[in-house]
């Protein structure tokens, strides 16, 4: 299996830049609600993208494999932070997927893979996770959305 290795390097105040393989540089620093700046990603934000990503993989690994064709997937994530006695720690993710498959046929072979409970139980980044990953799916049939402009 493979190893996922990460490079951070701190710029200045409460900025840094990642990097990984050949993938463009990331710039992150501390979310403004805790003195960073605006318009950069913060290590919290990417937590939670991670978990939307890791399930979009799935999702798509799943269609790929039982041949269900996809038109269209998008996601709205959430992670909730509370301050425990142990310090502050993610207190739940809520990840609301919206895909569309192009036609009838299509949606109950889709409805019949019980996908919503494959991406719960396969996922690898959720399933890593000590705080619960809710998961809402919604499946729909016909044309995909139209881009926004």
């Amino acid at each position: 299996m493979p190893d996922f290795t990460v490079n951070l390097a701190w710029d200045k105040d409460k900025e840094g830049t990642l990097t990984a393989r050949k993938n463009p540089r990331l710039p992150v620093a501390t979310p403004p609600d805790f003195g960073g700046p605006q318009g950069v990603w913060s290590a919290e934000e990417l937590f939670v993208a991670s978990v939307a990503g890791c399930l979009m993989s799935t999702f798509l690994y799943f269609a790929e494999r039982f041949d269900v064709p996809v038109a269209a997937y998008s996601s709205v994530s959430t992670g909730s932070l509370a301050k425990t006695p142990a310090g502050l720690r993610f207190a739940n993710i809520d990840v609301a997927i919206h895909a569309t498959v192009p036609n009838e046929e299509a949606a109950k072979r889709a409805e019949a893979l019980h996908l919503k409970e494959k991406l719960e139980q396969y996922c690898p980044v959720s399933t890593a996770l000590n705080c619960p990953v809710r998961v809402t799916l919604d499946l729909a049939a016909g044309a995909a959305p139209a881009a926004k402009q």
